[in-house]
């Protein structure tokens, strides 16, 4: 939403934060032009939209407006600054970016959500703030009318130096998504857009993508994929989360051919009904995938809901989630997941990780009643092992069933951790890995198997969970 501001002197940038990709930019050296402050946080995919929305608005007025983002991390994982530059690079956006660890800048903003934008006119001024992604989104004709006011008076081109955006040239990029078969490892290469069909050691058999950000349907090495990550496969057909481009690709294993299901390659709130067109209902960032009989399960981590896809009837129906952001319990229509992102199917339930509440929710196939397994809120995580009433995690992302008993594999990516969850006993602990990850983004199982992705490291590791090896798999090299 848009609101008014009092009309004081835009508050300069506090000496806390730390430029990562320019040398400072005092505010009082961009007056002249309007200016947009975009605050938006690493582990957001709302706040991926903004990102997209205000790289779009910079490109289109270009000289005549400038840009800067500020991040502002939650998790104790996000302070650190690289991680705030490879997503935004990841994304595709250049823009001046700076960390404000201390939050000195969003508060002295007066700020309470992200993303949020803050337009400050030519004479640094204060004029406008936005809320949240789709605020954000519609907020060009506002811009574009303070530019027009400031146009006889501007003194030549608005400061848009340029960002370099450093294209990965790693043979794994921020992996996020694994399927294990009996005879095949799949990951999902989300930081270099491309899907890779490996043995279970780790050999390359076939990239499917051609390694650009991009939504192409067609041939294994033209298709286009954009931050994939949650992978389902059903008979001879690969379903992914192409979480960059709002959709859902499908890929046909024995040609490598790609085609789109589902989405418009825009975010959107879903449109429940028989699809024609894969373009008839949006979505957005749908994150995790998960097989239900003949239905795919899709969480959308930035709609904050969980929804079905009837594979045979093309039928899309919402499963839970007002589609508001928070963490009620309750029926399907008043419950709220907060940026739901893996989800796994332990009999009549599914099993959803929301990451900014730090929870594991179970929604009930049959009605779509959610109630929370363990969580204590958007602000209480931590690395704590223990039963509903004390387990703590902090922004865990994926989950896999376990083989031999009921219960899921955790990667808890903020803290670095692989977690075991026993629907049995109802507890929540830490398996002693042998090895250090950095940030466990997906994890796949087959039998004694388990494989994890660390999105931090770039890499993949192969655990045998009898005997605690561990060891790293050689993907591309």
């Amino acid at each position: 939403m848009a609101l008014n501001v009092a009309r004081g002197i835009a508050p300069e940038f506090d000496a806390s934060i730390a430029w990562l990709n320019t040398v400072p930019m005092p505010l009082a050296s961009l007056r002249g032009h309007p200016l947009l402050l975009l605050f938006w946080n690493a582990g957001s995919t709302q706040c991926h939209n903004a990102l997209q929305a205000v790289a779009l608005l910079a490109s289109r007025f270009r000289g005549d407006a400038t840009f800067v983002a500020v991040h502002v991390p939650k998790f104790p994982f996000e302070r650190d600054g690289s991680l705030a530059l490879e997503v935004m690079q990841r994304e595709g956006v250049a823009l001046p970016l700076a960390n404000d660890t201390e939050w000195a800048v969003w508060q002295h903003y007066g700020l309470s959500a992200w993303p949020a934008a803050v337009l400050i006119d030519a004479d640094g001024l204060l004029n406008e703030r936005f809320i949240g992604d789709r605020a954000i989104e519609a907020m060009a004709p506002v811009l574009e009318a303070l530019i027009d006011a400031n146009f006889e008076h501007s003194p030549g081109q608005a400061d848009s130096r340029r960002i370099g955006s450093v294209r990965s040239n790693q043979a794994l990029c921020a992996p996020a998504g694994l399927l294990a078969t009996p005879t095949r490892l799949y990951v999902a290469d989300t930081g270099n857009h491309r899907i890779l069909e490996c043995t279970h050691e780790g050999r390359i058999l076939r990239r499917i993508g051609n390694g650009n950000r991009d939504s192409i349907d067609g041939l294994a090495d033209a298709a286009g994929f954009s931050s994939p990550r949650g992978l389902v496969l059903l008979q001879d057909r690969l379903y992914v989360a192409d979480t960059g481009n709002h959709a859902i690709r499908r890929i046909n294993t024995r040609t490598g051919e790609v085609d789109t299901l589902v989405g418009s390659g825009r975010s959107g709130d879903p449109v429940a009904g028989a699809l024609r067109l894969p373009s008839d209902s949006p979505l957005d960032r749908p994150w995790g995938l998960a097989a239900a009989e003949s239905a795919l399960l899709v969480t959308q981590a930035s709609g904050h809901q969980l929804w079905r896809l009837e594979l045979g009837t093309r039928v899309l129906s919402r499963v839970a989630g007002s589609g508001a952001f928070g963490c009620d319990d309750g029926d399907a229509a008043s419950a709220s997941f907060a940026q739901p992102s893996g989800v796994a199917v332990l009999g009549d339930s599914a099993y959803v990780l929301d990451a900014a509440s730090s929870a594991l929710r179970q929604v009930r196939l049959s009605d779509g009643h959610v109630r929370t397994v363990f969580g204590r809120g958007m602000f209480e995580f931590g690395l704590r092992d223990g039963g509903q009433r004390s387990a703590l995690m902090q922004f865990p992302t994926a989950l896999a069933p376990m083989d031999q008993v009921s219960g899921l594999w955790i990667a808890d990516t903020g803290n670095g951790a692989l977690r075991r969850w026993v629907a049995r006993n109802q507890a929540l602990s830490t398996y002693d890995l042998p090895a250090k990850v950095q940030l466990p983004t997906a994890v796949a199982t087959w039998q004694n198997g388990l494989w994890l992705a660390d999105g931090g490291s770039h890499l993949v590791w192969r655990l045998n969970v009898d005997t605690g090896e561990m060891r790293r798999l050689p993907i591309g090299e």
